[in-house]
Formats: structure tokens, sequence, C-alpha cells
């Protein structure tokens, strides 16, 4: 039995929701005057909520400059005083939902938890009619969908423009406003009399934006005590220094860095219709939006129209609003994972001792899967001279199945660039491993859960992607991380996996969290071999070849280059071959190399002796494997795939 040791939080944790099934059943209901039997419903979500949830905030695109930019119009000038005052009446109806909630504070959530394939727009600023016609429009004829956010002062002004959302059956959400000296009940007359406002135009919704101003704990504590939910932006598309902004082209650079190809699933996008000098860019910017950052997740191959509509169907995402996808209850989530309830096979955990001397180099040999072109001159650090040359440098895993070869992806990446691999497997009904940098997929966590729910297992590729060792200025080996900060990193990554998709299973059964780790660069030491062994994991596997799909001049070579990897010289299948590829924007392709290598082997006959399969390591790493052992011969009673 191994002891498990938690490793203490490091920092805080960015980006997080726990949305939780009960409370998308009581939105829409007057927490004001509820019954007591649903006033326990919104208690019980929103406790099943805080305790399985960490704190959600919003993501660093939200600026000072981009806050600016919302308080600059005429909506937000100056705060003003309530409409009307609350009775003494509705002070105690306040006060009794305060008690009840319990000191409760909503979080803004950047995302909403789901792998349902969807991004999420919202919208501010309903003033003027024109440019919200001009989006309204644009929405309609593609099939979008987004939740209007009304404030107190637009349901006086706008009626017109609400009506007109209404009439586009687009989804109205809660402008909240900040007012100078509200307090809990202030705001929760607020939200009680605009919810109560929109239910004249048939909306019944609980889901609750605050228009601008700092985050203030009397908001939070409101929206939580009236059963509301609060959100917030993962992505705010509106800077002050875009007012008077011209073209997309003008506004797009300053909006995304150089590897933000994608929206995220799930995420939350916000934008004005009022606020451009132009009004028209508006809708050019939402419709550069949608074909630059939603669009393009979707895998398509095919030129005919048709043809692409089809593969856009298949693999796209949908523009949604925030009740869209909080209603589809059956891709929600809570996150992070309650690690105490996961059975022990998954539990993070770390061994009382660090293997040393001789009991290491025999794990070493025995749990080492290599790579040919790792060796005494290359990529390896703290071994003995005999070590280097007895580890492993086939890179095969010795008990595969015949004619069975396994797909590895390593990094992390972008929707786009993982949606396409995904659409590849899922074409061809194959799966495979993917070794993930853990550092970001906090920010992200419902892609995680999307590569699982796609049939994929999932191992570590370290937090930080930092390798064991690199060359000097004179070529000799040295180590990056002292080993306790090493011990620190591979541990944590398996921790963060574990909180975002260790409760998943594969179609087969098992679950979808291994304990293999893939070496960043696929550099190993001595030091760091023991670290990964102490942090749980059972496994460290390199590879018999890699693409280098980072680098590849054509497709046409990259389709060469696997096919190389995945056969004999004789055209026989390599079998046991583990082709090391990856998932970032950096190599995206890797998707259209593997579909047109998959879609060959398809055309093959049964029987073939180029026709391969392919497996999942965790199906043959188990604790009986041992890279010791000599090849096997081929036994087909493996199971080689969970489809």
């Amino acid at each position: 039995m191994r002891n498990w040791k938690m490793r203490k939080s490091r920092g805080p944790q960015r980006a997080l929701c726990a949305l939780s099934f009960a409370l998308v059943a009581v939105c829409g209901a007057p927490a004001a005057a509820a019954p007591a039997a649903d006033r326990a419903a919104i208690d019980a979500a929103f406790e099943a909520s805080r305790l399985a949830a960490l704190a959600g905030t919003e993501g660093s695109e939200a600026t000072p400059e981009s806050f600016a930019a919302v308080e600059a119009s005429d909506e937000t000038k100056a705060p003003e005083a309530p409409t009307e005052k609350q009775t003494p009446a509705a002070w105690g109806a306040y006060d009794a939902l305060r008690r009840q909630n319990h000191g409760r504070i909503a979080e803004k959530q950047r995302f909403i938890c789901s792998t349902k394939p969807a991004v999420i727009f919202t919208f501010g600023g309903l003033s003027k009619e024109e440019p919200l016609l001009e989006i309204l429009e644009e929405m309609k004829a593609q099939d979008m969908r987004g939740t209007f956010f009304v404030t107190e002062r637009e349901l006086q002004r706008n009626k017109k423009n609400i009506e007109l959302i209404r009439a586009y059956g687009q989804e109205l959400g809660i402008g909240l406003r900040p007012e100078a000296g509200a307090d809990f009940d202030d705001y929760c007359g607020q939200i009680e009399r605009i919810r109560e406002g929109l239910a004249a135009y048939g909306a019944d919704t609980n889901v609750v934006r605050q228009m601008s101003g700092a985050e203030e704990a009397a908001i939070g504590e409101a929206v939580s005590a009236m059963g509301c939910i609060l959100v917030g932006q993962g992505f705010n598309a509106v800077q002050s220094k875009h007012k008077d902004a011209q073209s997309p082209e003008e506004v797009m650079p300053d909006l995304f860095g150089r590897w933000t190809t994608s929206f995220n699933r799930g995420e939350i996008i916000y934008m004005r219709t009022d606020y451009y000098t132009r009004s028209s860019l508006a809708v050019e910017l939402l419709r550069t939006l949608k074909e630059k950052k939603v669009d393009n997740i979707a895998y398509t191959t095919h030129s005919l129209p048709e043809e692409r509509a089809k593969e856009q169907a298949a693999s796209g995402y949908r523009v949604c609003s925030v009740l869209d996808v909080l209603r589809d209850t059956d891709e929600l989530f809570t996150y992070p994972v309650d690690l105490a309830a996961l059975p022990e096979e998954v539990r993070p955990y770390s061994t009382e001792k660090k293997l040393a001397g001789g009991e290491l180099t025999k794990a070493f040999y025995k749990y080492y899967v290599g790579a040919p072109e790792v060796g005494e001159t290359d990529r390896m650090f703290g071994f003995s001279r005999i070590e280097m040359r007895k580890a492993d440098k086939t890179g095969i895993v010795k008990t595969a199945a015949d004619k069975t070869v396994f797909f590895t992806f390593d990094d992390w990446g972008s929707d786009d660039s993982i949606n396409h691999l995904l659409a590849v497997l899922k074409k061809h009904h194959v799966a495979g491993t993917f070794f993930v940098i853990t550092k970001n997929i906090h920010n992200n966590p419902s892609l995680l859960r999307a590569i699982v729910e796609s049939g994929n297992e999932i191992g570590s590729h370290t937090d930080t992607h930092t390798p064991m060792c690199v060359p000097d200025k004179n070529g000799k080996n040295k180590a990056v991380m002292d080993e306790e900060t090493y011990e620190n990193d591979v541990r944590s990554s398996y921790e963060k996996l574990a909180l975002t998709m260790g409760d998943m299973k594969l179609p087969s059964g098992r679950y979808a969290l291994t304990r293999i780790l893939r070496p960043p660069t696929l550099a190993v030491s001595r030091s760091g071999v023991a670290s990964i062994l102490k942090s749980g994991f059972h496994y460290v596997v390199n590879g018999s070849g890699s693409t280098e799909d980072y680098n590849a001049v054509s497709l046409e070579s990259l389709v060469g280059i696997m096919h190389r990897l995945t056969h004999e010289d004789d055209g026989s299948v390599k079998r046991g071959a583990i082709l090391v590829m990856h998932m970032s924007a950096t190599a995206m392709r890797t998707a259209p190399a593997l579909d047109m290598l998959l879609t060959a082997n398809d055309l093959l006959p049964d029987g073939h002796p180029g026709k391969f399969k392919v497996g999942l390591l965790g199906d043959y790493l188990t604790g009986d494997y041992e890279q010791t052992m000599k090849q096997v011969p081929p036994l087909e009673v493996k199971k080689v795939s969970p489809f």
C-alpha cells in the first residue's frame, strides 16, 4: 500500500466553476418570494457548488482598459439611486434570504463547466437600435444565440430594443449596475425589479452580469441569496482605445496574442452593441470573431460547400447563450473533481521512500520505455555508462497485439488544434494517449474533459514542460531543476489532471487517467526518474519514433514520416510502435496528415500485412508489464481499443 499525500495548493486558483444541475433547475424562480421547498433547493444547490468549486475570477483579458471602455458609455456615467425604495416588508424578505444564504458569495464565471461544443456570446449596451438590429440579423443568418443583458435604466428607456431582442428569439439577462453606497438589500431589490421587468417580455432568467465597476461583496452575496448565477467573461472584446476604430482588422491584433487561435469550449465572450463611433463595427467584429475564432475550430477538408457543411456540423462549435449551455445538463460537470471520492487506483499519492541505488536502476530498466535517439550522448543525465547502454531504446510496447501501434500526442493547445485531432480520431474510430502539460488546463478544463469524452486516455507531460536535462554550452547535459522543484512539478501535474478529469472512464470501463508520464523533449535523468516514480507514476514513456510534426515542411512529407514510423521496411506493421505527435498550434498539419494515413489504412483489406490497428498504452502498461521482457509473440486477446 502506498501512502497518499496531497500537496497543498500553491497560489490562487484562477478560473473555476461548479454549476450543479440543481442550480439549473431552479433558474427563473423569483427568489424573494420563493416557497420554502424552492429555497431549500437553491440552498442545496449553492452549498454543493461552494463545496465542490474553487473560487472563479475574471480572466487576464479583463484589463483596466477594458473596464474603462464599459464605463465610458451613457449607461454607466454616474450611479443613480434606485428608482423606488424598498418597503419594510421587502427588507424583511431579503433579510430572511440573507440568513438562509449563510454568507455565500457568487463568483463570476469566466466559462461554464460543460463539454457541450459551444462558445457563449453575451452582449451589453442596448441604447442604439441600428447596431443592435444589425447584430440580431447577423445572428439570425448564422443561427447564433446569445444573452443580452438589460439594466434597470434600459428597461425604462429602451423598451423597443428589448422587444427586438425577444422578437429575434434571443435570450435576456439581468444587467446589474453598482450604486454608490448600495448594500445587500439594494442589490437584491435591483435584481428583483429587473427580473420582474424582463418577465413582461416573456423572459424568465436568473443569469446576472455586473455591467461595470469593481467587484463588491454585497453584489456577490445578493446574487447568491437571490438564487442567481453571476457571469463575467473569459474574453472581453471591448477596449476603450477601439472606440473610433474603423474596421475589425484594426481591432483584432490588440485583442489576441499570437497563440490565441480560437475561443475555448464554454468560454463566455462579451461585446457591446452600442459602443463604437462607427456603429456597423459591432456587427463586423461579431462576424470576424465567429469566422476567425469559432468556425476554425471545426475540422474541414472538403472544398465542396455541401461536404464542408456536413463536416462543420460534425465537428464545429455552436454560438450559444448562457442558458442554452446550462440547460444541456448531460454535458455539465463539477470542477474541480472531489479527490476524496475517487478510488485509490486514481487518487494522487506519493510514496514515503524515494528509490535510489540499485533499486532505482532496476526500476528504471523495468518502467522506462525509451527512444532510439535518446542515449549516452543525447538527452540522458546522471546515469552510469552501463545504465545508459542497458536502457531501452526500442520505444515499443513488447506485449502489443498483432499489427497494433499507438498514437500519442504531447503538450497542450487551443480548441482548434485539439478538436481537429479529436475529429480525425472519431472519424476513423480510433483513440490515442494525450500527454498534457497541466500549467494552463485550469483555463480550459472543458477541453480536457472533451478529449476523454471522445474515448481517449490522458497522461502527464509535466506541469511546466521543463526537461529533466539540457545540454550546456559545451554540449554536456545538466539538470534544469533541483530535485525538490522537479518532484513538485511532476506531482502537481497528476493532481491537476485528477482534479479536472479523474472521475472519467473510457468506454471499456477503466479510468481514463493513466499513471504514465512522457518526459518533455524525451530527456531523462536519474534523479528525475526517481522523482517521477515517487510521485505515483508507474511508467516513463518516450516512443519508437517522433514525427517532429511541429517542423513538418509539407503535409505529404509528414504522411510519409507517419507511414515509416508505423511500418517496417517490407511494408508490414511495426508492431508495438509508439508514435510521438503533438496537439499544439505549431503542429496544425498533424490532423490532416493523420487523416490521410488512417484513410489509406482503412482502404486496405482485412488481413493485409500493412493494415494496422490502434491501441491505448494504458491497456498494456499495467502493473505486470516490464520493458525488460522480450517481445512476446502476438496475441489477439489483448484489448487494443475502447471502440
